[in-house]
């Protein structure tokens, strides 16, 4: 970790938050209280397994103990946000299937990190490439993406490494037997159940791309199937309205649901809901399993629309990359709607864990130092576009980008 990049500051603001002394901390993490001295008056910096349990020990992110800003982490960052020391990184690499290719060895993996040539031809091949960004995003816990976007900022003059197709999950015929295996009856509750799911995806997506406050699939994904009250008084649930079209009149959480349940197609929730006007109600949520949403979408001839593969961004965000690029050196105002820049600019984070993507900066126009911030493509995000710009063009050809310099 750069000693520059590491601030003691928050270290100590930290500690003193979690309530912990020199010696409480220095005992948690493992190391002596002189090394925590000298890593607050900024002497040292945390090495990569202690920095790790800097992060575990005071519940943490990443960020909090560092003056960097998301969106610009380097493959030596990632390691080191991870609590890896380089041999530790090598030896969890090494464990991963299809790692006795690349042959992970601790001197190769420092000489990637510095930037520098690494003797390791099958490294060095996009594909090959591809593959070890894969072992990396498994042992550092981040998505491939983030390291795809870090080894770019790593090494900008490298090829540009090439993702290996992921194995298809599931086959046909599983899913197939598992369709089989439902009754008329199952089947109608697993398709309405289903389609009630589509519908409010589909919600929560118009919702991001109107800048809306997104929820947690956790929470969005669980859907109210029964209320045991009155339907005079409370109505029917939208998957009681779908399953009365489809001639089912029961309450909708009997032994066909079960059946479903047993068969782990989806999973049910059991609690009570404060109606107005008419107190607390007993109430059973029901939530797809991806088995569940895999059987559906097989047996009902429904494709699943597959976003763009990493690192490639989607028609959203695509559109505003392009559309800040194409502003060169006026920039676009720093009032950019919605929530792309949550996804896309330097110190942020669409999640509050992974980072952004870091391809646009809020900053002054070039030679200004006051006035309106405006946004404007960093290097990283320039190298995405010139590294991606045909793909992009077959991709979305609908994305007009004939105003890129």
């Amino acid at each position: 970790m750069a000693q520059l990049s590491f601030s003691p500051q928050a270290l100590a603001q930290w500690r003193q938050l979690r309530g912990l002394s020199l010696d409480d901390l220095a005992a948690a993490v493992g190391v002596s209280e002189r090394a925590v001295r000298y890593w607050e008056a900024g002497v040292h910096a945390p090495g990569g397994r202690a920095f790790g349990g800097l992060l575990r020990v005071l519940r943490c992110d990443a960020q909090n103990l560092l003056e960097r800003q998301r969106g610009t982490e380097t493959l030596e960052d990632l390691r080191r946000d991870a609590g890896l020391s380089a041999d530790e990184a090598c030896r969890l690499m090494g464990r991963k299937r299809g790692a006795e290719r690349l042959h992970v060895e601790r001197r190769k993996l420092r000489d990637l990190e510095r930037g520098e040539a690494v003797r390791n031809r099958a490294w060095m091949s996009p594909e090959g490439a591809g593959r070890l960004v894969r072992l990396m995003a498994q042992a550092y816990g981040v998505h491939e993406r983030v390291v795809m976007d870090a080894w770019r900022r790593t090494r900008p003059d490298d090829v540009v490494p090439v993702l290996p197709d992921r194995e298809k999950r599931g086959s046909s015929l599983v899913l197939q037997q598992a369709w089989d295996a439902l009754n008329s009856r199952q089947r109608t509750y697993l398709t309405c159940i289903f389609w009630q799911d589509q519908e409010a995806e589909e919600d929560q997506k118009r919702r991001r791309f109107l800048g809306g406050a997104g929820r947690k699939a956790t929470e969005w994904r669980r859907m109210d199937l029964a209320l045991y009250a009155s339907p005079a008084l409370v109505g029917h649930t939208r998957i009681q309205n779908r399953l009365r079209q489809e001639g089912v009149h029961d309450p909708g959480a009997g032994s066909s649901v079960a059946a479903l349940e047993r068969r782990c197609l989806v999973v049910t929730y059991r609690d009570r809901v404060h109606i107005q006007g008419v107190g607390e109600v007993l109430r059973t949520r029901v939530e797809l399993t991806r088995q569940g949403r895999a059987v559906a979408r097989f047996a009902l001839g429904v494709s699943r629309e597959a976003g763009p593969p990493p690192p490639l961004l989607s028609r959203w965000l695509w559109r505003i990359l392009v559309r800040v690029a194409a502003a060169g050196e006026e920039g676009v105002d720093g009032s950019l709607a919605g929530r792309g820049p949550h996804f896309l600019a330097v110190g942020r984070s669409p999640a509050g864990r992974s980072p952004s993507r870091g391809f646009i900066e809020l900053r002054h126009p070039a030679d200004v130092d006051h006035g309106p911030y405006r946004w404007f493509a960093t290097e990283s995000g320039w190298r995405h576009i010139r590294d991606y710009l045909a793909t992009y063009q077959e991709l979305y050809p609908d994305v007009d980008v004939t105003r890129i310099d």
